[in-house]
């Protein structure tokens, strides 16, 4: 169930940050970094945004 629901929600957010110009996504990604780093997160070494299944480019649209 779960998974499920992470499932649909990466949807989601994938359809929304889509729909954002490329400079916004950018600015998303940044503070997303700022956000992990200013947490603690280890860095993610290949990004796979938002459930999808291969890298992509952000800001390059």
């Amino acid at each position: 169930m779960v998974d499920d629901v992470t499932a649909r929600r990466r949807a989601e957010i994938t359809d929304v940050v889509a729909r954002m110009p490329a400079g916004q996504r950018l600015a998303l990604v940044v503070a997303l970094r700022a956000l992990s780093e200013a947490g603690g997160e280890p860095p993610v070494p290949t990004p796979v945004p938002l459930g999808l299944t291969r890298p992509v480019l952000i800001g390059l649209a």
